[in-house]
């Protein structure tokens, strides 16, 4: 790692961290918020609708940033990293950028009814799978950022079997797969700024 690189990816692991806390505690806002919700049957992003959906529409955005900080961060660390999950990591950020930018149709089948709604669920579907095989390229074995991949793509199919069979509880079981995908971002961010912190200690003691 050039110390250029050294200098950089601190600060993306931090902007990463940063912008996923805001993406989770805004959502655990509008739950206050917005009541009129229910988080058990309903998708969280039915909260960028209405009077506070610019709060979910810049938690969706934020954690688009977060995503896409940790790719920067990850593809500038030491050991190099799986490219082909730091490009399905870039691929989710830029999926949920879009999928923040389109909001969703509020509907009683919970299926989009025009063309940004549409936009928002093939977006959505699209970041989903590019963030979890993602995690589990770019975690370490035996690590808590591995079991929380592995508790991810568990959640995912769980969701995809829910939302498949049209259950009435595919909002919780989206909003537990957000939460472990969260988590995952903010434990790997975490993790490369305490490793590239060591690292650069280690090359400035070198000079």
């Amino acid at each position: 790692m050039d110390r250029n690189d050294a200098n950089a990816s601190p600060w993306f692991a931090n902007l990463a961290i940063a912008c996923a806390s805001y993406a989770g505690g805004v959502v655990g806002l509008l739950h206050f918020l917005n009541r009129e919700y229910d988080p058990i049957t309903q998708p969280l992003s039915y909260h960028a609708v209405g009077m506070h959906g610019w709060l979910m529409t810049t938690a969706i955005l934020a954690f688009a940033v977060s995503v896409l900080a940790l790719a920067a961060a990850l593809a500038r660390s030491v050991p190099p990293l799986p490219r082909g999950g730091i490009a399905l990591l870039f691929g989710a950020g830029a999926a949920l950028a879009v999928a923040g930018i389109f909001p969703t149709d509020v509907t009683a089948s919970n299926l989009p009814t025009t063309l940004a709604g549409a936009i928002h669920v093939a977006a959505s579907y699209l970041a989903s799978p590019c963030l979890v095989a993602a995690a589990l390229l770019l975690s370490r074995s035996r690590s808590l950022a591995y079991a929380l991949a592995l508790a991810s793509w568990a959640a995912l199919v769980v969701l995809v079997f829910v939302n498949h069979f049209d259950l009435r509880f595919g909002g919780i079981a989206q909003r537990i797969f957000l939460a472990l995908v969260v988590l995952w971002v903010w434990v790997t961010a975490f993790r490369v700024r305490k490793s590239t912190s060591a690292e650069m200690d280690l090359t400035n003691r070198a000079f």
